[in-house]
């Protein structure tokens, strides 16, 4: 389960947000996975760096999926037919989306720019 920067913010910012309720309960199930671009997106909304360090050191505890070649292609190759029909994303969102379907993992986001590829598998909590 992929966590994305925008659950990450709930989970670190709200201690009683329903993302952060699930953030915990997929930690506690060892089920959250990072990629390169959620963790520099996270560690950049601290303004102090040791409070980055300290999260990049929670962080560490979750399974991390690094990027290859074929991901970095797929995200490119997504961004032009996303493109074409209107949708600009930011290649962070459009690497995390290609990394996660090689994974064949599910996404846990509230980002709408997701909202746009189809055979994402996005996680509800609840539903």
């Amino acid at each position: 389960m992929f966590v994305d920067t925008c659950i990450w913010s709930s989970f670190l910012g709200k201690p009683n947000s329903p993302e952060k309720l699930a953030v915990d309960d997929l930690l506690e199930a060892d089920r959250v996975a990072l990629a390169g671009p959620i963790v520099s997106e996270v560690l950049l909304g601290f303004r102090r760096k040791d409070q980055a360090d300290w999260v990049a050191s929670r962080l560490r505890l979750a399974h991390y999926i690094e990027p290859v070649w074929n991901d970095w292609r797929a995200a490119a190759d997504l961004g032009r037919e996303l493109a074409a029909k209107g949708h600009k994303l930011p290649l962070t969102d459009l690497v995390v989306a290609s990394v996660s379907k090689r994974c064949n993992a599910w996404i846990y986001t509230t980002d709408p720019h997701f909202d746009c590829i189809s055979d994402l598998k996005r996680f509800w909590p609840g539903k």
